[in-house]
């Protein structure tokens, strides 16, 4: 397989992917199609119905890349929590604070959002914390910080504003996967469903893309699981080695 016969199969699977009318349904039901969708890719006019599955819970906004919002659908979070979430949630936040992984306001901000147990706005928020010591600012620069370490979610918009709650009370269920699931499961499970998106790819490429949630080391030992599962094959693009989901054996 050329580049230029990827870049046209990639097209042609994307094409064949978009529903032709734009609900919180079909949306969620695209983003996990897609593989890590950006709302680039799904276009100004789904971003009303991405709001919709986003306040379901059915897709789920990751701030996990840098300089990028992804959206996967929520029977992958639990993967990507294994991945990068905290082990001990409701603890873990205090020791980042003393070695200065996380901020004071950050941390405040979490508490908010585990006691109330439930989505607050950046206003509400701010006016629990006090408006004479926060800024509009200071509270959503706290947010992305809690997001970028997959501690809040953000669940839609009311009134204009996103509505932000705490990660283990919008998803209480996450506490037992991390028990279940291994690390190079979850690895597994995540490169699976990229590569069915992505048609093929390279090692090299899967590594770069999947840095933020796991290491490189990672990838290898996903990729040799699914290929001894008969799952994923090596293939040759370009010239090179890289690899694709096997494709079901016919009856």
């Amino acid at each position: 397989m050329t580049s230029e016969d990827l870049l046209t199969a990639r097209a042609a699977k994307q094409t064949a992917a978009r529903p032709a009318n734009l609900t919180s349904d079909s949306v969620a039901e695209w983003v996990g199609e897609l593989g890590f969708a950006t709302a680039a890719e799904l276009g100004d006019g789904a971003i009303e119905a991405l709001e919709g599955a986003l306040a379901e819970r059915r897709v789920i906004e990751l701030w996990l890349w840098p300089g990028v919002l992804r959206y996967c659908p929520d029977e992958l979070l639990g993967y990507v929590y294994v991945c990068v979430g905290d082990r001990i949630p409701r603890e873990d936040y205090k020791r980042q604070v003393r070695e200065k992984q996380l901020s004071w306001l950050a941390a405040e901000v979490y508490e908010q959002l585990l006691a109330a147990g439930a989505a607050r706005t950046p206003s509400e928020l701010r006016e629990k914390l006090g408006v004479e010591r926060t800024s509009p600012m200071s509270i959503e620069r706290a947010l992305g910080e809690l997001a970028k370490t997959l501690k809040v979610v953000r669940l839609g918009r009311r009134g204009g504003e996103p509505r932000w709650q705490a990660l283990v009370t919008a998803f209480p269920h996450l506490a037992r996967v991390v028990d279940t699931v291994s690390l190079v499961e979850a690895a597994a499970a995540l490169i699976s469903r990229y590569l069915d998106a992505m048609v093929c790819e390279s090692e090299e490429s899967l590594a770069a893309f999947f840095a933020p949630l796991f290491a490189r080391s990672r990838v290898r030992a996903a990729l040799n699981g699914l290929e001894a599962a008969h799952e994923a094959e090596t293939a040759s693009l370009d010239g090179r080695q890289a690899w694709r989901l096997r494709e079901a054996a016919s009856d």
